[in-house]
């Protein structure tokens, strides 16, 4: 009777429709969820406008606001962009990161990624200061000249290799931190910490390695932005206003008492703020103050060639007036944290109350019945809880009922079944590599799938381990994630749609996790992507199951190709077969059956190779 079930279902399948739902977010694949209001810098890159915040970078098509959020799922190699730089001829947009990294991304024609390089020179040299974020990046010809905290560095594009370093350039060969750097005829000028501006000769028989060759340049005050506008040089002094620099002498052209007053950029028109407010000056020094309820801490911007204003505030996003009066143009801002932490405070299938307690309170747990008479706190003393450590980060309720914790020298749980009254609890330490799992590493956080499975987050990188915690699934670190950082603060798993977020100092992501929540019932089962097409080497997954669904995957001959069981309601196959080759191209039959036999549905999977 099962067979002729199975068959029937079969040819209902290859002759009838499927059902082949859609998935926004493929299996394995990371998203950000960083602040976009905190945005600092904004340049033009050929048709597109790029944004950077404190942790996040976008592109924005200026014709309809469509806004592309790119990360290093995306392929770039870090997060935080400390400067941006555009280079027209070579269609490169530099990207430096505030860890020193620098990208070299290459638009395509659309002005979109197409090419990223990464050069990470700077982190990998010994002797450097602590501090590599880089200021500011300009271009002469082919050459990148990048503001430093601890100099200029002048960067071949093409060579992707550092050409020249000016270093110790400040008073009798002192190393300086440099802010900002322009171009006036043949000269360099830069500002460097103290607020003082120097230049250097660009003739070619110049040693500008050599301090003796910067000249310190008077300045009528502290002087915190200067840049080349109209063939001259303008620099932007401190509770005074703009300056013109010409012959040797100093010539106000806009006055401010401005402490904040800074310059932003020199295209057409010279742009420069004071933070909630812009002053646009012409080549005839000619000057217009544009303020707008938005502006409230201004950070970059730039007139575009079609006269709009494209403006930054650290507060408000980024926002312009091209074709409209003054509005916000960030991505939309979600949840960019995991504020109100769920891992702190639980309650078991018996009724009983879990909660970590803070270290100023001793620590541990404290366990308690719904109406606070009966209460016990486990502790790291033998025999009454024997937890690894007093201060627990993190506590979760598994899908067997077990009491998870995250402490600073590892973890485990406790099966909580008469906890109250028993005489002796003690915590079991799962054993990973022979060894207490994570002994003596601080684990910061958990989280629980519906499949049971344990993700667990240390100072190092996230894991995943089966549901007993003695195998490691997979690991996560900067180095080979889109993780921000391998500082995991809080996770949350939405067992809704299978996505683990997780929380890090350097921003928020989200990873689509092969589980989901189990139905009541097989329906609507969802195959995706589908079709598989060249190119793809993701899983797939397969969702709308009950828990412990059997999947079965077989070629239309009935050959079977692959058996898993879903973690709660999804399962996932990489695409390779039993003897690990990639499956062949063509149309593939997936048959769940639930874990008790009594449903089953199917589906089909095509393949292009």
């Amino acid at each position: 009777m099962r067979k002729a079930g199975i068959l029937y279902v079969f040819i209902a399948i290859v002759f009838g429709p499927a059902r082949i739902l859609g998935q926004v977010l493929p299996l394995g694949q990371w998203q950000s969820h960083f602040n976009y209001l905190s945005a600092k810098q904004v340049i033009q890159a050929g048709t597109k406008i790029y944004c950077t915040s404190y942790n996040g970078l976008f592109a924005l098509n200026p014709d309809n606001g469509e806004t592309r959020i790119l990360s290093k799922a995306d392929g770039l190699s870090s997060t935080g962009v400390s400067a941006m730089g555009y280079l027209p001829e070579s269609k490169l947009l530099l990207l430096a990161y505030r860890n020193g990294i620098i990208d070299f991304v290459f638009l395509n024609e659309q002005s979109e990624p197409d090419e990223i390089g990464t050069w990470d020179l700077l982190t990998s040299t010994q002797g450097l200061p602590v501090d590599k974020a880089i200021r500011r990046i300009i271009f002469r010809d082919d050459l990148a000249y990048i503001a430093t905290g601890f100099g200029i560095m002048v960067l071949d594009t093409r060579l992707r290799q550092v050409e020249e370093t000016y270093r110790y350039i400040g008073t009798n060969g002192a190393q300086v931190a440099v802010n900002s750097l322009a171009f006036s005829g043949d000269s360099l000028f830069v500002t460097i910490s103290e607020g003082v501006v120097l230049a250097t000769s660009m003739r070619p028989e110049v040693n500008r390695q050599y301090f003796a060759n910067w000249k310190s340049i008077p300045a009528p005050g502290k002087i915190s932005s200067i840049v080349s506008f109209s063939g001259e040089t303008y620099a932007a002094v401190q509770e005074k206003g703009i300056f013109r620099y010409k012959n040797g002498n100093w010539t106000s052209v806009y006055t401010s008492s401005s402490p904040g007053l800074r310059i932003l950029d020199a295209g057409s028109t010279l742009i420069a703020t004071n933070g909630n407010a812009i002053i646009s000056i012409d080549q005839a020094n000619n000057y217009v103050i544009t303020t707008n309820p938005l502006f409230r801490d201004i950070s970059s911007g730039f007139r575009s060639e079609t006269n709009a204003l494209w403006i930054t505030d650290q507060k408000n996003g980024l926002f312009t007036n091209y074709n409209s009066d003054f509005k916000q143009v960030s991505p939309a801002q979600a949840d960019t944290s995991i504020s109100l932490r769920p891992d702190s405070l639980i309650t078991d299938l018996n009724g009983l109350s879990w909660a970590r307690l803070p270290e100023a309170l001793g620590g541990g747990i404290l366990v308690s019945n719904a109406d606070g008479s009966r209460k016990k706190i486990l502790s790291t003393s033998i025999g009454n809880g024997s937890l690894p450590a007093s201060k627990i980060n993190s506590i979760a309720l598994d899908r067997d009922g077990y009491v998870w914790f995250a402490s600073t020298k590892g973890a485990g749980y406790f099966i909580p079944d008469g906890v109250l009254e028993a005489g002796r609890v003690d915590a079991i330490l799962p054993l990973y590599g022979q060894r207490r799992l994570f002994n003596n590493e601080e684990c910061t956080a958990l989280a629980v799938e519906p499949g049971n499975r344990k993700w667990i987050g240390t100072r190092t990188g996230l894991h995943q381990f089966s549901a007993d915690g003695t195998e490691l699934i997979q690991k996560f670190t900067m180095a080979d994630s889109p993780l921000p950082s391998d500082v995991i603060r809080a996770l949350r798993f939405e067992a809704e749609t299978g996505l683990l977020f997780v929380d890090t100092p350097g921003g928020m992501v989200s990873y689509q996790s092969d589980a989901k929540q189990p139905g009541d019932q097989l329906e609507n089962i969802t195959i995706f992507p589908n079709p598989v097409r060249p190119g793809y080497s993701g899983s797939v997954g397969i969702s709308g199951m009950t828990g412990q669904s059997i999947v079965k995957i077989t070629d239309l001959a009935g050959r079977l190709v692959f058996e898993t069981r879903s973690e709660g309601g999804l399962a996932s196959w990489n695409l390779n077969d039993y003897t690990g080759r990639r499956a062949r191209a063509g149309m593939y039959i997936v048959f769940v059956v639930s874990a008790d036999g009594s449903e089953h549905q199917a589906g089909k999977l095509a393949v292009i190779n």
